[in-house]
């Protein structure tokens, strides 16, 4: 890997280092890129925005050779026009690819992982030498990562950065990033973007593509916006506002629908009581949720926020404490109990966990509803496929069609497919774990008002997220979680702000 402390380029003008030009690409008579141009410099990040389907992760399976263009050119600097037969011969041209659907192996370890695939033929890597290169990887990245866990033992977050690790250990003069972070506390980020800053220096070309209009403005020297395959924009990531760009972005006015009011304080009975709950991941936990009340969990990854939703969820056994859901005693000690007692859970990793990508949007939606569409073993096909046309229209759930492959809908429109799953089976308190992750702004703003309808509609919702902009936009309360422990419960006034959060996340207790 090359020394990001090195500087092979000037200092004065940024010479280009790949260049697409006139790409198109089309899928079953679908034009996903109408004819894109894109330069990338040296010593420069280039962010790369757009709602869900708007080409961008085309572009970079086309960059990578996943994917053939059906039109279009591409030039390397040292070498003029290219032809990328497939991922192989792009890291060999230097091109590398940290993408949002991550390609570890669960069952290797962190090591074995960020070197995968690096052998050919019968030669052997050392252990202790394989274990040496991997660490001296991760110290820049992630020193907290042992090189000899297994990945399956690993959060997203901590995945995510052996992805990245792995990417960076083949070297490459041209990186792109694709939601890098979305798993990732702020100060993972800050890690990560040192580490994007370094490579810059190095001179190295990178494309960021990203949701988070923050990170945008923290990393980018320049900004293209796809929509529907087309550039709409693109330049110096300082000739444009934010709310230029999410404009941009949408094709729509989106500061009404983000900016909506802080919700007002709620007076109503606790629908969802923790009382020290315990199991082998929290400890005592304490936090009474009310009907219509939206309460957020902040923290750094490994505190504990996830495993609270976990705990109540029944997927971690509990060792102690008690749990009411409104006037009833409820311990789940599986989901099928907390789903019995009303409760749904909204994972973070949806593709995983939530949902089936080769079955329809009904089949999906039909997942966890057996007993209501078949309680006599015989499916009722037309009333859940009745059923499913009504949320749809109900949540504009797009493409509005019940037989759309799930891999077909984008991330919101995916999450919103669960959700409806979950509002199917009359569940009354809503747990949700990260729920805009790899979502574009667009559809953020959807969830957003589709969960303040579920709290006016008398819900609990339950909500970790590592965006505190996003706690700070919907909660009503924001507790924050430490080693297990929910140490703090704040109301969402005017006052908090992140560095509050933060500091109290960090074990501040006087920000």
């Amino acid at each position: 890997m090359t020394s990001l402390a090195s500087s092979p380029e000037g200092r004065g003008a940024r010479p280009p280092a790949l260049v697409m030009t006139g790409i198109a690409k089309s899928f079953a008579g679908v034009r996903a890129l109408k004819g894109v141009d894109l330069t990338l410099r040296t010593g420069e990040v280039h962010a790369l925005l757009g709602e869900n389907g708007a080409g961008k992760s085309t572009l970079m399976k086309v960059m990578f050779g996943i994917v053939q263009p059906d039109a279009g050119r591409i030039a390397l600097d040292f070498v003029g026009p290219v032809r990328i037969d497939g991922p192989r011969s792009a890291l060999a041209m230097g091109i590398g690819l940290v993408s949002q659907e991550l390609s570890l192996v669960p069952q290797l370890d962190v090591a074995q992982n960020i070197f995968l695939g690096r052998t050919r033929g019968l030669r052997i890597v050392p252990r202790e030498a394989l274990r040496r290169q991997a660490r001296a990887i991760l110290d820049d990245l992630a020193p907290h990562l042992d090189v000899d866990t297994l990945v399956e033992r690993l959060g997203m977050a901590d995945r995510q950065l052996v992805e990245i690790s792995r990417t960076l250990s083949r070297g490459g003069r041209i990186i792109a990033f694709d939601e890098p972070t979305s798993s990732l506390t702020p100060l993972e980020q800050d890690n990560l973007f040192s580490v994007i800053r370094r490579l810059k220096v190095a001179g190295k070309a990178i494309v960021y593509i990203s949701h988070r209009m923050a990170e945008i403005r923290a990393i980018a020297d320049r900004v293209t916006v796809l929509r529907d395959g087309d550039v709409v924009a693109s330049g110096p990531i300082g000739d444009y506002s934010e709310a230029q760009l999410n404009e941009l972005i949408a094709g729509r006015e989106l500061s009404r629908e983000l900016g909506a009011d802080k919700p007002a304080q709620i007076q109503a009975p606790a629908l969802l009581t923790l009382d020290k709950l315990s199991t082998s991941r929290v400890r005592d936990v304490d936090l009474a949720v009310k009907a219509g009340e939206i309460v957020g969990l902040s923290g750094l990854v490994g505190s504990g926020r996830s495993a609270i939703l976990r705990a109540v969820f029944g997927v971690d056994p509990p060792t102690g404490g008690a749990m009411c859901v409104g006037a009833d005693a409820a311990m789940p000690r599986s989901p099928r109990d907390a789903m019995a007692a009303g409760i749904a859970l909204i994972p973070e990793d949806r593709r995983g966990q939530a949902i089936v990508s080769m079955m329809s949007v009904e089949q999906n939606f039909g997942l966890g509803n057996h007993r209501r569409y078949a309680p006599t073993g015989v499916l009722r096909a037309s009333e859940r496929r009745n059923a499913i046309r009504g949320y749809i229209a109900d949540m504009r759930i797009r493409p509005g069609s019940t037989t759309a492959e799930m891999r077909n809908l984008s991330g919101g429109n995916q999450q919103k497919v669960v959700i409806a799953r979950w509002l199917a089976t009359g569940a009354r308190v809503f747990l949700f774990d990260e729920p805009t992750r790899g979502i574009d702004v667009g559809a953020k703003a959807e969830i957003y008002a589709l969960m303040r309808r579920l709290a006016g509609d008398g819900a609990a919702l339950l909500v970790v997220s590592s965006e505190l902009p996003e706690l700070l936009l919907i909660c009503h309360r924001i507790g924050v979680v430490r080693e297990g422990r929910l140490e703090h419960l704040v109301e969402n006034d005017n006052k908090l702000t992140e560095a509050q959060l933060m500091a109290l996340a960090a074990g501040k207790d006087s920000p």
